[in-house]
């Protein structure tokens, strides 16, 4: 092999080895699924003499791309285009629950947001200024927002009030009911404030909303952690509760294969979310 054959494969080495490394190992520590199993959440979601929510509406706020490797390790350079979301759990006879409130439009272009969409951040601040709950999935910007923009108001104190007692029940690092038929999952190891929400209807339907611990259905179908740029450099993350947390999530949905898993960036198929939280929004945009 001559001098030159050996300079390629050396510098083929030099850049590919890193770059598996960092950007498509999917390995971790030994990890097991979290103790949570699907009868505790139908337990504790279950409320027989209160009414279980009808229906869960969403509103698509703000998107941004980034590198698809960068969230789901092994899946390409590929961009992904990742959503804010908020969703509205509605009941019968009392005021709607929101899962994120959006993001305030001074924090879009901020936070790395290409598109922000005013309309829907509007109707989720008129659903919020009605709403008896906010259940955050993280204590981000994208979850806060339009709580944020509440400014001083009672309603901002009322939301923020019943948020403290939940972050309160969060510390005890055990799933925990904060209304009828919705179950917060804290998920504090994969990052601080973190957690999935569990919502079953009145239908009997389930979801769960998997926040950033999932960000794609890749990530917890196929177990694909972030790539190791993000998880091992700066500020590092713990990739042994990352997989302990995905691996949940795919014993979770093979103790239901009917439950629906939102993740954190794409509302599933087919799986009765309806859009808007204001039904006039389907007629005028």
């Amino acid at each position: 092999m001559n001098r030159l054959n050996l300079t390629i494969i050396a510098l083929l080495l030099m850049v590919g080895v890193p770059y598996y490394w960092f950007m498509l190992d999917t390995s971790t520590p030994q990890s097991e699924p979290m103790p949570i199993s699907m009868a505790q959440l139908r337990s504790l979601a279950a409320a027989p003499v209160q009414e279980a929510p009808r229906r869960i509406r969403f509103e698509h706020v703000a998107k941004q791309s980034v590198t698809g490797n960068r969230i789901t390790a092994g899946v390409g350079l590929k961009s992904i285009e990742l959503y804010t979301l908020s969703y509205m759990v509605e009941y019968a006879d009392q005021a709607p629950i929101l899962i994120g409130s959006g993001i305030a439009s001074e924090d879009v272009a901020r936070f790395g947001h290409d598109n922000f969409f005013p309309r829907a951040q509007a109707r989720i601040a008129s659903a919020l200024s009605r709403a008896q709950m906010l259940v955050p999935l993280a204590l981000t910007p994208e979850q806060l927002g339009g709580l944020r923009m509440l400014g001083q108001s009672e309603q901002a104190k009322a939301l923020d009030a019943k948020l403290a007692r939940q972050q309160q029940a969060d510390s005890k690092l055990v799933p925990h009911r904060v209304a009828p038929g919705i179950v917060v999952i804290p998920a504090p190891k994969f990052q601080a404030g973190a957690r999935m929400v569990y919502v079953k209807l009145a239908s009997g339907r389930e979801y769960l909303f998997a926040g950033n611990i999932a960000r794609t259905y890749r990530a917890w179908s196929e177990l694909r952690p972030p790539a190791r740029f993000v998880t091992d450099i700066g500020k590092k993350e713990d990739r042994g509760a990352i997989m302990s947390w995905l691996l949940t999530l795919r014993k979770l949905k093979q103790e239901a294969p009917r439950l629906v898993i939102v993740s954190g960036n794409r509302i599933p198929k087919r799986g009765g979310l309806l859009h808007y939280f204001d039904e006039s929004a389907n007629i005028v945009r």
